[in-house]
């Protein structure tokens, strides 16, 4: 069964038999609307003068790495000065495994430890020559940062377009295994991050889809009373 989470959660619980299981059983899928209210970004942003879409693409990188790298500095300093919100507390307060597309840490940040981050991260930079990979700050001893190892240029931290996300076989070993999902701030539209909805409706097991309101609705369902004017209804996708 599918229930959609939409507007402000009801004063009086609905469906709570869905969110009475041990929370080992259930797994939390994110995209970039859980961290609405934490107050980063968006990929229509400029940042530094450079659309923030584009730095997820790899000719950015190529062609103009001075400027990338400039804009990479400036968006990892600001979004460490980002804080988690309630929805990001409420999962990592109850230990719930994420698998998140969201590259801003504040999973981490807010205490989870159980985190796939399919899209990778800030806080890493990565060389294709040797594989090796580094904590973002050799970002700011150079303007091009070499790769200690190999001496070639590094990249982000972070999957460009065009590139394989990460870790999607434990992604899709958590969700076989889980007994409800919950789907916070994210369509799933593309593949294979999509394989994950399609595993868990497939086997039936509920799922609750967050689509606005996430810092109210994720306690909300963990066991933290909301406020009203809600939609939570079955649905299908």
């Amino acid at each position: 069964m599918l229930y959609y989470c939409s507007g402000k959660p009801p004063a009086k619980r609905v469906h709570r038999h869905l969110w009475t299981w041990p929370k080992s059983h259930l797994v939390a899928i994110t995209g970039a609307g859980i961290s609405v209210e934490s107050g980063l970004p968006t990929v229509d942003d400029m940042v530094a003068g450079v659309p923030l879409r584009s730095l997820f693409q790899p000719n950015i990188w190529r062609e103009q790495p001075l400027e990338a790298f400039h804009a990479f500095r400036v968006i990892a300093r600001e979004w460490q000065r980002k804080r988690p919100n309630r929805a990001h507390l409420a999962l990592a307060q109850a230990e719930i495994p994420i698998i998140t597309q969201n590259i801003d840490g504040l999973h981490r940040a807010a205490g989870s430890t159980r985190v796939i981050e399919l899209h990778g991260n800030l806080r890493e930079l990565r060389c294709d020559a040797c594989g090796g990979i580094f904590q973002s700050e050799l970002a700011w001893r150079e303007q091009l940062p070499k790769c200690p190892t190999c001496g070639e240029l590094l990249r982000p931290g972070f999957v460009l377009e065009g590139e394989e996300v990460r870790h999607i076989a434990r992604a899709l070993d958590w969700v076989t295994e889980a007994r409800g999902l919950l789907v916070v701030g994210t369509e799933l539209q593309m593949t294979p991050v999509r394989e994950l909805y399609e595993v868990a409706r497939r086997r039936n097991v509920p799922i609750a889809w967050v689509r606005d309101h996430a810092e109210d609705w994720v306690p909300y369902l963990l066991g933290q009373e909301g406020g009203s004017d809600s939609l939570f209804c079955p649905g299908e996708v």
